[in-house]
């Protein structure tokens, strides 16, 4: 009987013993390494499908959740979408979608979504959907303002197009050189202060000119009463058609599709921080990707809570696009009204790139305290990613802190601003106001008087006069047609902002894409020097850091990203193809934009005295070695910018920037990098 009882004991301890427990935390063997941000987001999407961040109100707010949910529904397939702050995944996104798919452990469609304009990105497990297509086109087709649900919606209507048609509309969109770019979805407020001007013009001129026809029929046998009778009421009637129809046709009151946030939208994130600040000194945004390990978390935590006032550290991302609009000082404001707690409050961005350090009641010396280094303030380069450490500068804080003698009740070194209304600042006002309204109709007032007396100067000279008005100019342009076998790029002579803007745009996702997929295989000088290509083309297009090419962003700035973007692109190439050569590459002194030169042919151009040997690309010297390479056919292959909007196009090299003065001379693509580096103030 003991035996039995004892058999029976050791074989249930053994069952036991091998069955794992119903849910395993992630595994920290050492207990420093950092806390996995896709098991955050995993658990998120195994309660509902559709996660969206309360850290990007301005552009989706939480509040328009059901309509992201239902664009998911649409694709007919498991579909799993994220939306994140861009700064939080800008070097991840695709392991990010794995890491999800890993986790969650579902078959389906996985799609990212981010504040910015870098598009979507989208995986597909266990489901047969043309998502890698349907992603490029909904990237080419849409516009820099399509914010995130308007790339969801165009992303399900391609997916739903079919395998061929997604196929066709992404082929169709990556081609297209047409040199146009899509137009923007909703007008901006500088576009209605234009259609205001323009209403203004209409309202006066169309009326008056309406009303002045009469004139034309002075030698008519009508005579004067025919004239009134019917020009008058025809000028009334024109006048109420465009006071009535101009906003008809003008009918957009928002500058943008994205969701309007709600009050409750807009205090989501801040409550959230505030809730967890209340139970613990240092919070840690789990969007993003961890910075501290649990190990680093609990020492600077112990170190915080040892400081002899109350400190409370939120480490989170801060963009354009959250309710403090990118301004920490703000935020810790924010935290400080939902706390209720007089405090020191820190607000670290994950990636370390700047602390915001503002007190609300600690009494700290203000003077010592706001005296904090460079170094902390903005970080120092240490890791091997060369991003700054977050660990270090926020031990140096603390150590800065502990330091900082008592004081008074300390305040704010300045009161931040409050940030634009979301609401206000996408509504456009309406058609008939502001001061571009009158200068219209001054002006079209002023142009009518001045035509209707040109036109009573003589009947007999009207027609000739509206016959030289209509006599158009046309500009040269390079007829280059593609890349081709030569490996000279397409690009005009004359390249408008808009082609610039599109071109540099998809040619950076290009190269981006290129380099994290194939600079393995190239060699390290040519890896290295496509890197520099590309981190200048970036630092270039996107100075203001929010993950999109700026807006304001000039022709000579694009044009200079452009030629950076197709140099690095032919130092890969040459790189993947093994090249014994690795000196830096010439660039085609007649048109830079044309890519690395092929050889080397004498001419001289606008703005050189005499012949002289340049680098060119091979359609340009075999242009240049053909009959008829004169000089003016020669210029009207040079490239011209112009250096604003308005502004006539001349040589490139005589508009300011980077690219200023290097036709007199052999520039290299490393030349090339450093001289935008100079320009840009990066050192």
């Amino acid at each position: 009987m003991g035996t039995a009882l004892l058999t029976l004991l050791l074989t249930l301890l053994a069952l036991a013993a091998a069955v794992p427990p119903a849910s395993a935390a992630p595994r920290d063997d050492a207990g420093d390494a950092p806390a996995d941000r896709a098991v955050y987001l995993a658990e998120r999407l195994r309660e509902n499908p559709v996660y969206i961040s309360d850290q990007v109100p301005r552009v989706a707010p939480l509040s328009s959740a059901p309509d992201f949910r239902k664009q998911a529904a649409r694709t007919g397939v498991p579909t799993y979408v994220v939306l994140l702050p861009g700064q939080t995944v800008l070097s991840d996104r695709q392991e990010l979608l794995a890491q999800l798919h890993d986790r969650l452990g579902r078959d389906g469609l996985y799609v990212l979504l981010e504040d910015g304009s870098a598009g979507l990105r989208a995986e597909t497990y266990g489901v047969d959907v043309p998502a890698e297509q349907a992603a490029r086109a909904t990237l080419y087709e849409l516009t820099y303002d399509a914010g995130p649900l308007q790339q969801l919606t165009r992303f399900v209507d391609v997916l739903k197009a079919g395998d061929r048609e997604a196929a066709r509309r992404a082929r169709a969109a990556a081609e297209d050189d047409s040199g146009s770019e899509p137009e923007r979805l909703h007008p901006s407020r500088t576009d209605r202060e234009d259609q205001s001007f323009l209403a203004g013009i209409l309202l006066t001129a169309v009326p008056l000119l309406v009303a002045s026809a009469g004139l034309l029929l002075r030698r008519s046998r009508l005579g004067r009463w025919v004239r009134l009778r019917f020009t008058l009421p025809a000028a009334v009637l024109a006048f109420f058609v465009l006071l009535v129809g101009l906003p008809m046709h003008y009918d957009d009151t928002r500058s943008s599709d994205d969701p309007p946030p709600s009050g409750r939208d807009l205090t989501a994130r801040t409550e959230r921080v505030a809730a967890a600040l209340r139970e613990e000194a240092l919070y840690e945004d789990p969007e993003s990707a961890r910075r501290l390990s649990p190990k680093q978390k609990r020492s600077l935590s112990r170190r915080i809570e040892d400081l002899r006032v109350p400190v409370r550290v939120a480490v989170v991302p801060l963009t354009l696009n959250d309710e403090s609009g990118g301004d920490g000082d703000y935020f810790a404001r924010q935290l400080h009204r939902a706390t209720g707690e007089d405090a020191l409050y820190v607000v670290a961005q994950p990636d370390a790139m700047r602390v915001h350090v503002v007190n609300y009641g600690a009494r700290l010396d203000d003077g010592r305290l706001y005296r904090y280094t460079e170094k902390i303030r903005y970080g120092s380069s240490t890791g091997d990613d060369d991003r700054p450490d977050l660990y270090e500068k926020l031990g140096e804080l603390v150590g800065h802190i502990a330091d900082v003698p008592s004081g008074p009740p300390g305040k704010p070194y300045l009161e931040p601003l409050p940030p634009d209304d979301p609401v206000e600042e996408d509504r456009l006002p309406p058609l008939y106001s502001g001061g571009e309204l009158g200068g219209g109709l001054t002006l079209g007032a002023m142009g009518a008087v001045v035509l209707v007396g040109c036109v009573s100067a003589g009947y007999a000279v009207f027609g000739s006069v509206r016959s030289h008005r209509s006599v158009s100019r046309q500009t040269p342009r390079t007829a280059l047609s593609g890349p081709g076998a030569s490996g000279a790029r397409n690009a005009p002579a004359k390249p408008g902002a808009g082609w610039l803007r599109r071109t540099a745009r998809r040619e950076l996702h290009t190269l981006n894409e290129e380099f994290r997929e194939k600079s393995g295989d190239a060699s390290p000088v040519h890896r290295e020097r496509t890197w520099k290509c590309l981190d200048a083309a970036t630092l270039l297009l996107d100075q203001e850091g929010d993950g999109r090419v700026d807006a304001d962003a000039d022709a000579p700035t694009l044009a200079t990203a452009l030629v950076a973007l197709r140099a690095g692109q032919a130092a890969l190439r040459a790189g993947l193809s093994k090249a014994r050569k690795e000196e830096a590459a010439r660039i085609c002194s007649l048109n830079p934009l044309h890519g690395p030169a092929a050889g080397r042919s004498t001419f001289s151009r606008e703005g050189q005295s005499a012949a002289r040997s340049q680098p060119v690309c091979a359609r340009c010297r075999t242009f240049l070695s053909g009959p008829g390479a004169g000089e003016s056919a020669v210029n009207s292959r040079l490239l011209r910018l112009r250096a604003r909007r308005g502004t006539p196009y001349v040589p490139y090299d005589q508009v300011p920037g980077p690219l200023s003065g290097t036709g007199a001379c052999d520039i290299t693509t490393d030349h090339l990098v450093d001289d935008v580096l100079e320009y840009l103030g990066v050192h």
